[in-house]
């Protein structure tokens, strides 16, 4: 009998009109995370937590790491994970979520090159620090969450600059390759790929492609972004599209046919039956749906081969 495919959850995000980020805050946060999650998520945006109380694990792709008060996480989009409180009990954790793309694309006195070089490593991986080892960072992350919670005149221009600042720490994060490389390798390996797929998702994308682009041999590629991604990467791919779908959807009037051709699908079939697929919903509708345009969650199903342990 073959073995039950593990799931791993897309959770959609868009940061409400006008604001700068999406902030989850407050009491709705204490709760008992992991319960009944047998599978890891990811995001459309950067997600960065901030646990006040509490302790656990964080998983970050295929390391599960340990947390406790005052830790914070950096998931950027795309990276499996998922937060567990210690059975029984609950944890304080909040959240900001950003447009890393859009804000990068906004800055001023960097080239086109610089800011893709940027989006690039501050994408490589993600992180759960401690306030103590990164006193500088975690003040300017409860900064954000003490701005967009009080709202104060001129909070919006505030967290653009923090914002700003907390970008120059993150590129000083992944300045430590070696680490990175120790303790995240499959990830690391891929990385060529998962930029090419960004770069290119609206064309033809091959598998063989993807290994060239890492410098390793298809096969040896096909069971590393398997074990590292927990799917496919023919999968991954649709999941992008899709992603794009999405956007497309949300922010144009672009009919059916458009959206498909723009997100990289051959035909309406294959839009209509790869969406379908990840969302459990056609494109109509959901771009129909009203729930997609109040910052809810849409949650998808995406098959692997391998389970996480």
């Amino acid at each position: 009998m073959a073995k039950q495919r593990e799931k791993v959850e897309f959770r959609y995000y868009e940061i409400p009109e006008g604001e700068v980020v999406l902030a989850l805050l407050g009491e709705d946060w204490i709760r008992e995370y992991g319960k009944q999650i047998r599978y890891l998520h990811f995001h459309n945006l950067l997600e960065i937590g901030y646990c006040h109380w509490g302790s656990g694990e964080v998983v970050l792709g295929q390391e599960h790491i340990p947390f406790c008060g005052h830790s914070f996480m950096i998931v950027p989009p795309r990276l499996p994970h998922t937060t567990n409180t210690d059975p029984g009990t609950k944890g304080y954790w909040e959240w900001i979520y950003i447009d890393i793309d859009k804000f990068i694309s906004e800055l001023n006195n960097y080239d086109p090159m610089d800011k893709k070089n940027m989006l690039k490593r501050i994408k490589r991986t993600g992180y759960l620090l401690s306030k103590e080892e990164n006193p500088v960072l975690a003040k300017f992350i409860l900064g954000i969450m003490e701005e967009a919670r009080n709202k104060k005149p001129y909070y919006k221009e505030s967290i653009q600059g923090i914002l700003g600042a907390c970008v120059v720490e993150f590129l000083r994060l992944s300045d430590d390759e070696e680490r990175i490389m120790r303790s995240r390798a499959n990830t690391t390996i891929i990385a060529g790929a998962l930029d090419h797929v960004s770069n290119h998702y609206m064309e033809e994308i091959r598998i063989s492609s993807l290994a060239k682009a890492c410098n390793i041999s298809e096969s040896h590629f096909r069971r590393v972004f398997e074990e590292g991604m927990n799917m496919k990467p023919v999968d991954y791919i649709n999941l992008i599209r899709v992603q794009n779908a999405c956007e497309l959807l949300k922010k144009t009037e672009k009919n059916m046919e458009e959206v498909a051709a723009e997100s990289g699908f051959a035909s309406i079939s294959a839009f209509n039956r790869n969406f379908k697929k990840v969302l459990n919903i056609s494109p109509y509708q959901w771009k129909k749906s009203a729930e997609n345009y109040e910052s809810k969650l849409l949650y998808c199903r995406i098959s692997a081969q391998k389970g996480w342990d």
